[in-house]
């Protein structure tokens, strides 16, 4: 298998409704694809889902017939192609058509492939963007209107991956001595010394420092959270959402493995991630609790750090298949979720303790809506504006994707009066 294969493999995944980052880890267990395929396989699958819509729309101005009754095969065949020919300059022309026919199976099936992107190469014009149909993207647009544009141009670009350093294994000097030894290069994050960005995360997975636990895996703008959230050494926290464990084991390191932190999830198999990361850091102040965060209780916690399922509407360039799965119902199933996660923590807390909410989605009907009902509801808990925990925070912490090359995410502290 080469990586045009495993792209569309993976994308016939998709379209069956699997996630594209799991189609992709799978297929890349089965089968030992060199490193440079894997990126382009990765490059190839995510750019095809992240531009599918205007991909879509330039092959039915060529095609004769209705695109999307084709085979799901045939389909992403051309939409590979055609992403290979917007966005692939590197590639000549006649390499992606030829490649392209080669998926063929019979005679018609090649013809008909040869016939959409010589006619979709004739019609430059259609390269032009077009406003987005998919309904998270217009509600984007409705709520960022000086930023929307910006916001969706930047789901279409490749994600900056980072790395954070674990504070309980050294200095952060001497992890980056180690970093260099290991021919892993990065640069300097946006906030945090101990988080650097790389250009591909396979290269990270497999290295040794990742498997030793001198660096884990975890997005800049996740970890603003965790120092939205204070830890401080000796405190008892419950992370009501924990897998796959980043942010608890952040947690932990700033807190000097000293504490308690509670690791709460409802899936037994994503707990287990949660444990196996805390091993790998050695950290020792991780409790797994399998449980809904909807009816897990405890008495007199410090702070109840409460991530919650959501859209994912400001990671979409993570989650391209994001796009196509959002819709009105979604949002208020979501919300709802989100509401009574939230209502639960309340009742973890001692007075004075803190519920820190979060989401990586954009949408005010998970993130703004979703706090402002609490605290009607709530009479004894009162707003703690972010901007006192850290320098890029408001009254909300909050990160839009197109700002610094993170995933886009929002954030609220809320203390509890009495």
């Amino acid at each position: 298998m080469n990586a045009r294969e495993a792209a569309l493999n993976a994308l016939c995944e998709v379209d069956e409704g699997k996630n594209l980052k799991n189609a992709l880890g799978k297929i890349f267990e089965k089968d030992d694809l060199r490193e440079e395929d894997r990126h382009l396989a990765n490059e190839l699958a995510f750019g095809t889902l992240r531009h599918h819509e205007e991909i879509d729309q330039i092959i039915r101005e060529t095609f004769n017939g209705d695109f999307l009754s084709l085979d799901p095969v045939l389909k992403n065949v051309l939409r590979i192609a055609v992403y290979q020919y917007l966005f692939f300059d590197r590639i000549p022309i006649y390499a992606i058509v030829n490649e392209a026919v080669n998926f063929g199976r019979t005679i018609k099936e090649k013809s008909l492939i040869n016939a959409v992107l010589r006619g979709v190469i004739r019609n430059k014009r259609v390269q032009a963007l077009r406003e987005p149909h998919a309904w998270v993207l217009r509600k984007i647009l409705d709520a960022y209107p000086l930023d929307g544009e910006k916001i969706i141009e930047s789901f279409k670009i490749r994600p900056t991956p980072y790395i954070r350093i674990n504070l309980l294994k050294g200095t952060i000097e001497e992890a980056e001595e180690k970093l260099k030894d290991s021919g892993l290069e990065y640069k300097k994050a946006n906030w945090f010394p101990e988080f650097k960005s790389v250009n591909h995360l396979s290269l990270v997975i497999n290295n040794p420092l990742m498997k030793q636990g001198y660096i884990s895996v975890h997005d800049e703008a996740q970890g603003l959270i965790c120092h939205l959230v204070d830890p401080k050494p000796g405190e008892t926290i419950v992370d009501l959402c924990s897998a796959p464990g980043s942010k608890a084991t952040y947690m932990a390191e700033l807190m000097k493995n000293e504490g308690r932190i509670i690791a709460v999830e409802v899936n037994s198999s994503r707990l287990k991630m949660v444990v196996e990361n805390a091993l790998r850091l050695g950290i020792t102040i991780i409790r797994p609790v399998i449980a809904d965060g909807r009816k897990y209780y405890i008495e007199n916690v410090d702070k109840v750090l409460v991530d919650s399922p959501c859209t994912n509407s400001g990671v979409i360039a993570k989650r391209p298949e994001v796009k196509d799965r959002v819709n009105p119902k979604v949002v208020k199933r979501l919300a709802r979720l989100q509401y009574e996660l939230i209502n639960n923590a309340a009742e973890l807390l001692k007075p004075g303790g803190s519920i820190i909410y979060s989401t990586c989605s954009i949408l005010p009907q998970e993130d703004e809506e979703v706090v402002e009902l609490f605290l009607r509801d709530h009479p004894n808990f009162e707003l703690e504006p972010a901007r006192d925990f850290t320098e890029l925070g408001d009254q909300y912490l909050k990160i839009l994707p197109c700002d610094y090359h993170t995933d886009g995410i929002f954030a609220a502290r809320m203390k509890r009066l009495r």
